[in-house]
């Protein structure tokens, strides 16, 4: 079963009750009043999310907060706290609990947020889950994937790309590489960062919909075109590729705009705003155009249509 299939399985037991404006679906949930509290939550699991081998404790826990920040981003809202639950292999070094949380600790002073609480258990595996509590600025409504307009500009805040290839190059070291641009992409797998005071400014400004790249630009652009109820074109050709991109690209014999298109784990953040909308401080890169038609994605290059052999990652869970 893919993790789309569990989720609509799941949604269509779980009601959506009063004091909850948004349920199951979308980003993080929201819940009802001005200002609005938005909830997000994500686990990481050893040798799914990430491997020992390759990822450092402290790099866990700076990553286990960050894609959840970056949910909070793609609605909007200031994160304020975290709680924290951790599955722990028997025997596991105290240096390893005390890493994570220096991880994770750097990255919420960064955003003023508070490390408020959690649980621990053992486990098989190491597993580090996180939840994130945010606050939307008074008046202003959490941003939706479903809210894409026809006539509305696809747009990325930077390049894409980077966190692929460094998972390219942490599970295949051979790969010919300069060492910066190594470091570079290891970097942005190992340590996203979520890009919150976008979010916020992109809430602030009236954007139609978005979302974070998690599993890839391509399938959750598809995943905005769904919710939002009509066709989204993606433009290969104007996808914005990072550092390294190209030249692990070129070493793995792939098209770089469809390894970048296709990587996930990058954390910018995916908008539908009208054509001409200008943010101050946030980069909105155009990378296709939202159509009425039929809900889905087309992927174009030059205007030529092309068939992705994947479109991000989609988890299998069963």
């Amino acid at each position: 079963m893919s993790e789309a299939a569990l989720i609509r399985a799941i949604t269509a037991r779980a009601a959506v009750r009063p004091g909850v404006r948004l349920g199951i679906g979308d980003d993080a949930a929201v819940l009802d009043g001005d200002p609005a509290i938005v909830l997000a939550h994500d686990m990481l699991v050893q040798d799914v999310h990430f491997r020992l081998g390759t990822a450092a404790p402290w790099d866990i826990g700076w990553k286990s907060l960050a894609v959840n920040l970056s949910d909070l981003a793609a609605m909007g809202a200031a994160p304020v706290a975290a709680l924290v639950g951790l599955g722990l292999p028997r025997g596991v070094a105290p240096a390893v609990v005390d890493a994570l949380y220096d991880g994770m600790e750097t990255l919420a002073a960064e955003w003023g947020c508070t490390i408020a609480g959690g649980d621990t258990t053992a486990a098989a595996e190491l597993v580090v889950g996180v939840t994130a509590v945010g606050r939307m600025a008074p008046g202003i409504a959490a941003v939706e994937r479903s809210g894409a307009r026809p006539g509305d500009l696809l747009c990325v805040t930077g390049p894409v790309g980077a966190s692929g290839a460094g998972l390219h190059v942490l599970e295949s070291p051979s790969l010919p590489l300069p060492a910066p641009l190594r470091d570079a992409v290891v970097a942005a797998h190992l340590r996203p960062r979520p890009r919150v005071a976008e979010g916020i400014a992109l809430a602030a400004a009236g954007a139609h919909a978005m979302l974070d790249c998690s599993d890839g630009l391509a399938i959750d652009a598809s995943r905005l075109a769904e919710a939002s109820g009509l066709r989204v074109v993606l433009e290969l050709e104007r996808v914005p590729l990072g550092p390294g991109v190209a030249e692990v690209a070129a070493a793995l014999g792939r098209p770089a705009d469809e390894l970048a298109a296709t990587g996930g784990e990058d954390y910018e953040l995916i908008v539908a705003v009208p054509a001409g909308m200008r943010v101050p401080g946030c980069a909105l890169i155009p990378v296709g155009r939202c159509e009425a038609g039929p809900p889905g994605l087309l992927v174009e290059r030059h205007g030529v249509p092309v068939v992705l052999t994947r479109m991000g990652w989609d988890h299998d869970v069963g």
